[in-house]
Order: structure tokens, then sequence, then C-alpha cells
């Protein structure tokens, strides 16, 4: 069973949704669940984006209210920390995400992508400043000169473009969600399924 995430770590639910997965997964589902980050709004400037003023441009005030106190409380049922004015600006992911890709070990994928996250929703770091992510890098052990540099190899942005054009192909849907054997599953937040979901790949594993 192949099983991929599809998220975007600038997404306050993408972060609910990783820390949903990290409480089922375990060294033989971890190799078979592979990471794919994607940037959900790639014309979003390199200064970032103020979220708030852009979903109140495209829904109104009300539901862009409604939409981050959802983040929000979905967050919370997780006990993650997360800081309301942190999630109202989204910066532009894709040094972040190539970050993650320039990565061959899979834990380290995953211990990257959660000291990310966590950078960003928790402390309001700006994860698309080259010096403020290569301290997260860092921080987890790794060295960040070292990924940052492979960051600017064409294989990682080739790699990025390849994701992309991938979960394209699958036509629109609401970011994050898996991929399983080659189709959308869309459980992303049953934690029931997901569980089952990850068990039942442990047995093909096993």
């Amino acid at each position: 069973m192949k099983i991929e995430f599809v998220f975007d770590i600038a997404y306050p639910m993408s972060y609910v949704a990783f820390e949903k997965l990290k409480q089922h997964w375990n060294q033989p589902t971890a190799k078979k669940i592979e990471l794919l980050p994607i940037q959900v709004l790639p014309e979003i400037p390199e200064e970032g984006l103020n979220i708030y003023q852009y979903l109140t441009e495209k829904y109104g005030t009300k539901e862009a209210d409604r939409k981050l106190d959802m983040a929000k409380f979905a967050a919370y049922s997780q006990d993650l920390t997360v800081d309301i004015e942190h999630m109202k600006r989204m910066p532009n992911s894709g040094l972040a995400h190539q970050a993650i890709l320039a990565l061959d070990n899979t834990f380290d994928q995953y211990a990257l992508t959660q000291a990310i996250f966590h950078a960003l929703f928790a402390h309001g770091k700006d994860i698309a400043n080259h010096d403020e992510l290569k301290n997260i890098i860092e921080g987890m052990g790794l060295d960040g000169n070292k990924v940052l540099r492979s960051i600017q190899h064409k294989e990682i942005n080739d790699k990025q473009a390849e994701i992309t054009q991938y979960v394209r192909s699958f036509g629109q849907h609401p970011t994050p969600f898996y991929i399983v054997d080659g189709e959308i599953w869309d459980k992303t937040f049953d934690t029931l399924e997901l569980k089952q979901l990850l068990l039942e790949d442990t047995k093909s594993v096993a």
C-alpha cells in the first residue's frame, strides 16, 4: 500500500493533520508514508500574504473569522500551541518545502516538518527567511548550510515541480489530504479511519 500525505506547511489545518498522522505512525509505516509538500497558492508573493485580508476579500469578514476560528479550535483539539495572530499572515512556503525535500532520510523529513510547523504557528517565525529556516534546521541537529545549499540543485526544483504536477493531476481538492494507492483518501481528520488505514499498512509491510 502506498500512502502519500499532501500538505502545505503554511496551512494551519495541515499542522493539525500532521499531528494526527504522528499519533499513529511507527517505523514500518513511516517508511511507506511519503510527504508531498505543495504550495496551494503558487501566486503568493515572496514576502508572504495577509491571509486574513485575502479571506475577507474572498468570503467576507464573518466567514474569514469563522475559518480562522475553525483552524484554531482544530489545533487546540490536538493540544497544539497556536497563536491566532501568526495565522493571519501566510508566508511563502516554497523554501521550507524545498528544505524538506532536500533531506534523504524519512525521519529527518518528519522531524523538520514538525519543527517548521511549530516555529511558524507557535512562534510566528518567518519560514520564508533563509536565516530563520537555517536556525530551525540546525535546531534539530542538522547542518543548516548544507541543507540550504542542496536546495539550489536543479534536482530539488525538479522534484518540487514533479510533485506539484502530480498532485494537481487529481484536480482541485482541499488541502491537506492523502493519496492512497493512487486515489484521493479524504478522511484526513477522522482519527479512527486514519488509525485503521495505518494498521492495514503495517500489516502490508510486516
